[in-house]
């Protein structure tokens, strides 16, 4: 009896098991192509397709509205931010950034909501009134766990708000966050630039030399020559024709700047 028993219970496990539905992943087709859109404005960005990526990033937007992803669609005006002001058209720049902020704050995406606040923020910092201040200070106190991005934005407006122990602190959470890959080396050298330029800055205000200012600047430029950002090269050559003070090398690192500078706009006007 005991074996019968013992059968009997394991049919009914097998027959409850053979007829258990299926796991299956349903994958939203608009979400996946708001992201794989999105993926690839940024990538032309990247390459300075400041129209290219605008429009990848407006198609990006209207997936995530057709998929009905607040934020996706927060992601999205964030990143027409992006393109609008690489191209210089900063109005339009600011009205992304603000929906971008709205759409944020109806999902409580707070990180979103930090990032677009802060590319709003570096966009106005040459206009300083009150409230704005206000509103940048706040912005500087971000969480660790933030992506890195955000970290870098928050230490760029540290930094131009002259607020070095912040900068220093968020640049130093940058370098431990980036990763083995082109990205993150891009990642780091921006943070070793904004580093140089911090200790230069200290440097020039106590009159000592800046060995260690222009250790930041040879790891960003062996950073970007093998991650490759010219834009972001011609702005390490430029610290280092202004940091060097021998005559005969400030002139090499001056021709090496020129030379980018040139390629650049080659490649701009093709």
């Amino acid at each position: 009896m005991r074996t019968l028993g013992l059968i009997l219970l394991l049919c009914m496990v097998a027959c409850a098991t053979r007829h258990e539905p299926p796991q299956t992943q349903v994958t939203n087709p608009y979400q996946a192509r708001a992201e794989g859109l999105a993926r690839a404005g940024v990538d032309a960005l990247g390459r300075e397709q400041w129209k290219s990526a605008q429009m990848l990033f407006e198609k990006s937007l209207q997936a995530a509205t057709l998929a009905d992803d607040e934020r996706l669609m927060s992601l999205g005006w964030y990143n027409l931010g992006r393109a609008y002001a690489a191209s210089g058209d900063t109005t339009a720049a600011r009205a992304a950034y603000l929906q971008a902020m709205r759409q944020a704050d109806e999902v409580h995406d707070a990180v979103n909501r930090q990032r677009a606040g802060l590319a709003l923020a570096l966009l106005d910092e040459r206009d300083s009134t009150e409230g704005k201040v206000a509103e940048s200070d706040n912005l500087l106190e971000v969480p660790d766990s933030f992506p890195i991005d955000v970290h870098l934005a928050a230490a760029r407006l540290a930094q131009l708000r002259h607020q070095s122990d912040l900068a220093r602190h968020a640049y130093g959470r940058v370098l431990e966050l980036v990763g083995q890959d082109r990205s993150g080396f891009i990642y780091a050298a921006r943070a070793h630039l904004g580093l140089a330029e911090l200790i230069r800055s200290k440097a020039a205000l106590d009159g000592v030399t800046e060995n260690s200012a222009w250790k930041h600047l040879n790891q960003a430029l062996d950073l970007l020559r093998r991650a490759g950002d010219p834009r972001l090269m011609l702005q390490a050559l430029n610290l280092a024709t202004e940091m060097e003070t021998d005559p005969i090398r400030r002139q090499v690192w001056l021709q090496r700047a020129s030379a980018v500078q040139q390629a650049l706009q080659k490649a701009h006007s093709e």
